[in-house]
């Protein structure tokens, strides 16, 4: 073994592949071209007459003739270089091929094991995703919140994520529904009071939270309580006559025989396959209608 490894340090280039050496003899391209001085002071002389040559028109063809032996000379020299460059480039030439089939076998290799690793790192990622997305889900049911209402920070998949990082952010969002959640319930219960108050039906109102402010939906039930004190003094009149008496001025219902301002007047558009249908009323005949819908069955849901 050491006598191998001594004869390839001799004039060699030493490549090592795993435990064993692989020596590459290199040795620079010479050219011998002993008469270079001789030839340049040759051309040196035929650049120093001509490049003085004057054309005219005495001389002008021997001007042309005297070009085509310069340009003859020219590609005669270039030839004869372009030849011996071929020559000198073949052991490059053969060389560059051999390593580039070794690059391409080792390529293969490196490739073939490149694609495992992907696809268990790719399944590795799954299997991180799904241990947090069950680690989620245990932690929102053991608080008593909706899973759905987190909002997934992508970084938690990646591998170079810590799980602490991980455990605080979830925490943050878990206790903010906590208080959220806490915060509903009373809210419910200021409602159902309230409605308990003015001798409402709660639900309509509970429901009303989804989409609004506690203290819009007092308001609202203050103006609905008020509407429909107003309505159970209508209701001593036929209701077809006091439907009939109502006029729209201003955004306004008002009794047109009397002049009173009832309360707001709204508009709704009910769009159908053959027709759109302009509807008019108050609040409180809106509700009404609205409550007469859901009796009925009918599906009622809120779009933007």
């Amino acid at each position: 073994m050491m006598a191998e490894s001594e004869e390839l340090k001799k004039g060699q280039e030493i490549i090592a592949l795993g435990s064993k050496q692989y020596g590459i003899a290199f040795t620079p391209a010479k050219i011998d071209f002993p008469e270079y001085e001789k030839m340049k002071s040759s051309v040196d002389a035929i650049n120093s007459e001509f490049t003085k040559y004057d054309v005219d028109t005495n001389n002008f063809k021997s001007a042309k003739e005297a070009r085509a032996r310069l340009n003859k000379l020219s590609k005669a020299l270039n030839d004869k270089k372009i030849t011996i460059v071929k020559e000198a480039d073949k052991p490059v030439l053969i060389f560059k091929k051999q390593i580039k089939n070794l690059l391409d076998e080792i390529g293969q290799a490196s490739d073939h094991i490149g694609d495992q690793i992907k696809v268990f790192e790719e399944n590795a990622k799954k299997q991180r995703e799904a241990n947090i997305n069950v680690d989620i889900d245990k932690r929102c049911n053991q608080a008593g919140v909706d899973p759905a209402k987190i909002e997934i920070n992508p970084k938690w998949y990646n591998k170079s994520e810590s799980y602490a990082t991980f455990e605080k952010e979830i925490n943050q969002q878990i206790n903010i529904l906590i208080k959220e959640k806490k915060q509903k319930t009373e809210n419910i219960k200021v409602v159902s009071a309230k409605a308990d108050e003015l001798g409402l039906p709660y639900q309509h109102w509970v429901e009303q939270l989804n989409n609004s402010s506690l203290s819009n939906v007092l308001s609202e039930m203050d103006n609905y309580a008020k509407e429909v004190e107003k309505a159970a003094e209508r209701e001593k009149k036929p209701k077809p006559e006091a439907n009939k008496n109502i006029v729209e001025k201003n955004g306004k219902a008002i009794d047109k025989n009397t002049g009173e301002v009832i309360a707001d007047y709204h508009i709704a558009y009910l769009i159908t396959k053959k027709a759109r249908i302009k509807l008019g009323g108050t609040n409180y005949q809106f509700n009404q209608l609205l409550q007469y819908l859901k009796d009925m069955g009918f599906k009622i849901e809120k779009v933007n």
